[in-house]
């Protein structure tokens, strides 16, 4: 089975199908068998660690050269990542920094 992606709108009304097939569907148990178990433990680390990530994230901007910014856009997506994790490294790494004063 596909993914289906749909996106629904403010004015969507489903058709007389779709609501009967969406019916029929009630009785059926939910498959979780390509869902890995986690315990509750895992989860609660899971939603602190989400919680402490929102967290430390905070919009910043810089001027860089045309050239600097083509390179980091060639990384592909999450090249903003990559560079918030090469910045945070470099707070642990002072040579680094020196090289570049």
């Amino acid at each position: 089975m596909g993914t289906v992606r749909f996106t629904l709108t403010d004015d969507y009304q489903p058709s007389e199908e779709s609501l009967k097939r969406l019916a029929a569907l009630e009785d059926r148990p939910i498959d979780y068998s390509d869902d890995p178990y986690q315990t509750k433990e895992e989860l609660e680390e899971m939603r602190l660690l989400a919680i402490e990530k929102r967290k430390k994230k905070r919009m910043f901007s810089l001027r860089l050269q045309s050239s600097t910014i083509s390179w980091w856009k060639s990384l592909g997506n999450g090249y903003t990542s990559i560079m918030a994790r090469l910045l945070d490294e470099a707070k642990n790494h002072p040579e680094w920094v020196k090289m570049c004063l």
